[in-house]
């Protein structure tokens, strides 16, 4: 009888123990050896997409790249820090395989905080779904990192170090006009490129646990 009973008081306890098991997946910890391999890795896709990137530069206000892509999901997968880490080494490795002039400074800062800003954008966004924390990063870097400040970066270098007469008698908001404004449209089709590896994303288990445990089907019928 006793057995019985006790079986009957454990039984619902158990159920309740089963229910609360839920699949976890957790990030890449900061300066683990798992952290520092995602690092590496995304770097070096940085690094390549930085690269092609130089070749399809137009001009100073204009650029063809894939890199954000690869910034934005590195900011997912290894945080902030391993974000700014990316977007700093890529740009600064990129600069020295290819040269185009002396690296500036303002601009490499600049790349860096895309990663950090991006980062922190995904990691604290409100919501639960991978699409609008990449939507929001994507946009939030795109309008204040690479349109706003990296266009200020450029526009101080010309102007200041270079002394470029074509920036002398222009003003920021005049550089930050139409033509440095297409930059909005590279920065779109990377957010667009990005939403579009979610699924595989998921599949090879790389983005960080949403905030809402998943139950597993078996748990949920238990």
């Amino acid at each position: 009888m006793s057995n019985n009973a006790q079986q009957e008081i454990a039984t619902p306890d158990n159920a309740i123990t089963k229910s609360r098991r839920v699949r976890t997946k957790t990030p890449p910890k900061f300066g683990t050896t798992r952290w520092l391999t995602y690092t590496a890795v995304f770097t070096a896709l940085a690094i390549v997409m930085k690269l092609i990137g130089q070749f399809l530069t137009f001009n100073d206000a204009f650029k063809v790249t894939l890199i954000y892509t690869v910034w934005l999901v590195a900011a997912a997968v290894v945080g902030p820090i391993g974000g700014g880490s990316v977007c700093f080494i890529s740009d600064i490795l990129g600069a020295i395989i290819v040269p185009k002039g002396a690296i500036n400074p303002l601009l490499a800062f600049g790349c860096t905080m895309y990663g950090v800003v991006a980062g922190l954008c995904f990691k604290y966004s409100p919501s639960e779904s991978y699409v609008v924390r990449f939507l929001i990063s994507g946009i939030v870097c795109s309008i204040f990192v690479s349109l706003i400040f990296d266009s200020f970066a450029i526009w101080v270098w010309c102007k200041y170090y270079l002394k470029l007469k074509s920036f002398m008698e222009k003003s920021f908001w005049v550089y930050l006009g139409p033509s440095r404004a297409l930059q909005l449209a590279v920065g779109a089709i990377n957010i667009a490129i990005t939403l579009s590896l979610i699924p595989l994303l998921k599949k090879l288990k790389l983005l960080p646990p949403q905030k809402k445990p998943i139950l597993d089907m078996e748990d949920i019928n238990a």
